[in-house]
């Protein structure tokens, strides 16, 4: 047993999935964060897990607040220290689609001993027969707000890869510096356990210093595939909204700048963008759903 890795409760669960999200380097726009705070939300999942956070960052880097715990004062009375969070949650799942539960952790990416994080999440993993490992994230910049963000995708075997090509998804052939996330993905492999991480975009314009703290399109391209992959019923009609109220506020601000506007053009003008449509296949009630959201996507293209 990892000694870092503190279970409160022990559910029985069904042939669960592990969906994983972390503050950090692959935050952008938090779609890996929010992604995963959106699922426990939505899905009303429950802590029953955590990794301590007491061996795996470091707080004193000068000039990096962030990095430092969080605290609350209340009349100048220190109310809360709070530390780095890594949870664990869980969800059952009720619905006759074959699908197995959940687990999801919302974590914070480790500054140390990766392996031994790394280890802890594994040991969840075997511990309640996790059958395929989702890890989520973003980075800044490179799609303008006006196209659909792309998603980029690694893999722990190759035979995955026939699976993902219906979901719109490129396969990175990136050599250079390793994400946390792509070195769980080998770990989880070298288990033999099947793992993939998908990569989104969020909107970034630096030369206006224009950053989305939480931005909902980077987060919905990533749930859409998801809860497919997942096979779990979602209503993402919240979010759908979100999408639309963030770009009616960036268009107006392009309306507002001729510079803006030039460079929201170039940058689309370089832009390849590939659509996501779901895929219409399963029962009659998935199919009108499926033809419902297409429908639905095809009427807010026509409204812009």
């Amino acid at each position: 047993m990892n000694e870092s890795l503190i279970i409160q409760e022990r559910p029985t669960l069904r042939e669960p999935r592990l969906i994983v999200g972390f503050s950090g380097w692959l935050d952008g726009g938090e779609a890996s964060t929010g992604t995963v705070q959106y699922l426990i939300t939505k899905l009303q999942a429950k802590a029953f897990a955590e990794i301590a956070s007491r061996d795996f960052y470091v707080f004193q880097v000068p000039g990096i607040a962030s990095m430092r715990p969080q605290v609350k004062l209340e009349d100048g009375l220190v109310k809360e220290i709070r530390f780095p969070q890594n949870e664990f949650f869980y969800w059952k799942n009720e619905e006759d689609t074959g699908a197995g539960d959940l687990i999801l952790l919302l974590g914070t990416e480790p500054n140390l001993r990766w392996q031994e994080y790394t280890d802890a999440i594994l040991d969840i993993a075997q511990q309640f027969g996790v059958k395929r490992m989702y890890s989520v994230g973003a980075v800044l910049g490179g799609v303008p707000h006006t196209k659909e963000p792309t998603v980029s995708c690694s893999i722990s075997d190759l035979k995955l890869r026939t699976e993902l090509e219906r979901y719109a998804v490129r396969f990175s052939g990136y050599e250079g510096p390793a994400t946390f996330n792509s070195m769980l993905v080998a770990a989880f492999a070298r288990r033999g356990i099947e793992a993939m991480h998908m990569t989104g975009r969020a909107i970034y314009y630096p030369e206006f210093n224009i950053a989305i703290p939480h931005d909902p399109k980077a987060i919905y391209s990533l749930l859409r595939r998801l809860r497919r992959l997942l096979r779990i019923s979602l209503d993402l009609s919240d979010l759908e909204k979100q999408c639309q109220e963030l770009e009616e506020k960036l268009n107006f601000m392009v309306s507002q700048s001729p510079r803006l506007r030039d460079y929201v053009q170039e940058l689309e003008g370089s832009f390849e963008e590939m659509r996501y449509e779901e895929p219409i296949e399963g029962s009659p009630e998935e199919f009108v759903k499926g033809v419902e959201e297409f429908l639905r996507q095809r009427r807010k293209e026509e409204e812009r």
